[in-house]
C-alpha cells in the first residue's frame, strides 16, 4: 500500500480544524439567546420559520447564529451580542455564482461538480464571500471563497 504522507497530513489537519470549529459552536434554546438579539432577528425577519439558535466564537467575538427558512430559502443570520448584524449566509442557485467564483473552483478542482452555494453578506450589505459544496470524484468538499474568488478554506464533508 502506497501512503502519501502530505495527503495524510492535510486530511489530519482538516479533521482537527473541523473538530475545533464544531467545538466553538453550541446550539442554544431560544431563551438563552440575549433578548436584544432575538428582537433584532424578529424585526429583520418577521416571516421566518423554524428558527434554530446557536452561539459561536469567531476571532474572539461571541456571535449568535439564527438558522431559519424564509420564502423557501435557507438563511443564517449572525448577530453580535449587542444585537447588531454581523453577517448573513443565504442559499443561492449555483447558476447565480459570480464568474470569478466559478473559475476559481474550476482552477483548483477541474473535475468539480457544483452542488450547493451560499452567499455570505456583511452587515453593510456587500458580498463578503461564498461557501460552495462540490463533488470531486467520490469526495464532497465545502469550499470557502472570498468575494473576489480566493479559496480560503477547504473541508471534506462527512458522509
Amino acid at each position: 500500500m502506497n501512503i502519501n504522507l502530505p495527503v495524510l497530513m492535510v486530511l489530519g489537519a482538516a479533521a482537527l480544524s473541523s473538530a475545533a470549529i464544531s467545538a466553538t459552536e453550541k446550539e442554544l434554546p431560544k431563551k438563552e439567546v440575549p433578548q436584544v438579539v432575538r428582537e433584532a432577528f424578529q424585526k429583520a425577519y418577521p416571516g421566518a420559520k423554524g428558527a434554530k439558535y446557536s452561539k459561536e466564537s469567531e476571532d474572539g467575538k461571541t456571535l449568535y447564529e439564527v438558522e431559519f427558512k424564509e420564502k423557501g430559502k435557507e438563511i443564517e443570520a449572525v448577530y453580535k451580542a449587542d444585537g447588531s448584524l454581523y453577517e448573513t449566509e443565504e442559499e443561492i442557485d449555483i447558476r447565480d455564482l459570480p464568474e470569478q467564483i466559478v473559475q476559481a473552483i474550476k482552477k483548483a478542482h477541474p473535475e468539480a461538480v457544483l452542488k450547493e452555494a451560499e452567499k455570505i453578506t456583511g452587515s453593510d450589505g456587500k458580498p463578503r464571500g461564498y461557501e460552495v459544496e462540490v463533488k470531486v470524484g467520490k469526495k464532497e468538499l465545502e469550499l470557502e471563497l472570498t468575494a473576489d474568488g480566493n479559496i480560503v478554506k477547504t473541508e471534506e464533508e462527512d458522509d
